[in-house]
């Protein structure tokens, strides 16, 4: 069986480990997984300890992420050298849940992880899942043996690729969309995933080889013909791909059908491999203007980026569960909710583009359950199966609620490059989309 839980367990509980919060919230659990029920004071008490690391944290954040990240690296243990992280990244081709396949679905009948192959012949949505990262760092929680959590990977996965699926794709459940996960995770998740969240902050532009990798097992098919080992990876000789770009039109109409889901330090994971693609054309000699349509004929869809993620040229929607303390812990969310209630919408452009139609980074802000989550009643304690606010459950559930499927189906029709904000605006006054702060999933 597992160690018994510390507050280094909890989402904040590294960086901020003599924050009253932490320590409340390991008496609780540990309380409620002892079948004690945790009173209406405790409770109070929780929320109160909540507010006040909250503002500590804000605080922080509010100077500069850079600084942030150099704490969190700092709490981690991690070495930094002129201001970013000076860390052994793994470069293995390990795969986490020990299938000999790039990608994975699920088995709608029996409700499985699956391998599956990939087409380029219809339109397809690729989740970065993370099954094995959350199963290995949070076995502790369930109490679970460790061999039994990278079991119960493979069923978070499938149940990530299903939920994506089914609330989010018009067309999955007939079968006229593929929805997979793409193998990519990191080798020593209960390390490596922090150092990639921080590094982000210290050093947006690094790409880690996992990413690159991805990239290749995405994007290598969908714009050349081009040698590739078993692993998905490209053949290079003398620095350069061995093969020949795909013309102009099928590169195009290939990642025209695309959308990539990032969860978690996934959300880094798929944005660092939609950036290396500019980098394959470039090997392969695709003309700039190819390569301007090529970075926005697809989107990608963050659910609780861990870390603030900038879209680029590349059409993003980052959704953050103000409730969620992974993201909190990460990433800075205070903005974005003074934003949401000021401007009474939960979507909303990026503040640095001035025109919504044309803009292509966006964030969408949900009030889903979380660690405490107020009711006519009081607040409800519930952070295990919440997963601290984290759970993709309910991150696909309140999406499924505003109506963003209208969104997605957009984009995997959508032929040629686009700005997400072009679609957003037909699906809102379509009606399909619902943008109303409050809303259901946004409680006030």
């Amino acid at each position: 069986m597992t160690d018994t839980l510390t507050t280094h367990d909890l989402p904040l509980g590294t960086v901020f480990p003599d924050a009253p919060y932490c320590r409340l919230l390991v008496q609780a659990i540990t309380k409620q997984k002892a079948g004690v029920e945790v009173s209406a004071d405790s409770i109070a008490a929780l929320e109160q300890a909540r507010l006040e690391l909250w503002s500590r944290s804000n605080e922080i954040k509010n100077r500069g992420m850079h600084e942030y990240g150099l704490l969190a690296a700092d709490c981690y243990g991690f070495e930094t050298r002129d201001g970013e992280l000076d860390y052994p990244w793994m470069e293995s081709e390990y795969r986490r849940v020990g299938y000999g396949s790039n990608y994975y679905t699920c088995d709608l009948e029996k409700k499985t992880l699956v391998p599956v192959t990939v087409s380029n012949d219809k339109p397809r949505v690729i989740v970065f899942a993370t099954g094995r990262a959350f199963a290995e760092k949070n076995a502790r929680l369930g109490n679970i043996s460790a061999e039994d959590a990278v079991e119960k990977a493979r069923d978070i996965m499938s149940a990530q690729v299903y939920l994506v699926g089914s609330r989010l794709v018009p067309g999955y459940s007939e079968g006229d969309v593929s929805v997979v996960a793409v193998a990519y995770d990191m080798v020593t998740s209960e390390e490596e995933t922090p150092a990639l969240r921080i590094q982000n902050l210290l050093n947006p532009a690094y790409r880690h080889p996992v990413s690159i990798l991805a990239a290749e097992r995405i994007f290598g098919p969908m714009i050349a013909e081009a040698e590739a080992y078993p692993t998905g990876g490209l053949v290079r000789r003398d620095g350069r791909i061995v093969g020949k770009p795909l013309s102009d039109d099928e590169i195009i109409v290939n990642l025209s059908r695309l959308i990539l889901v990032g969860g978690s330090v996934g959300c880094i994971v798929s944005i660092q491999a939609a950036r290396w693609l500019d980098h394959l054309m470039r090997e392969l000699s695709v003309s700039e203007a190819v390569r301007e349509e090529a970075a926005r004929a697809f989107l990608v869809i963050n659910l609780g980026p861990t870390t603030p993620i900038q879209a680029g040229d590349t059409n993003l929607l980052s959704v953050i569960n103000i409730r969620d303390e992974f993201v909190f812990a990460g990433n800075h969310t205070e903005p974005h909710e003074i934003r949401a209630r000021s401007t009474g919408r939960c979507l909303f452009a990026d503040d640095s583009q001035a025109d919504s139609a044309t803009a292509s980074d966006w964030t969408a802000v949900l009030d889903a359950p979380g660690t405490l989550t107020p009711t006519p009643d009081g607040f409800q304690l519930d952070p295990l199966r919440t997963h601290f606010g984290h759970s993709l459950k309910h991150y696909a559930n309140s999406l499924r609620d505003i109506g963003l499927s209208s969104v997605v189906g957009r984009a995997l029709a959508h032929q040629g490059g686009f700005r997400l904000g072009e679609i957003i605006a037909e699906a809102e006054q379509s009606g399909e989309l619902k943008t109303a702060w409050p809303i259901d999933g946004c409680r006030p």
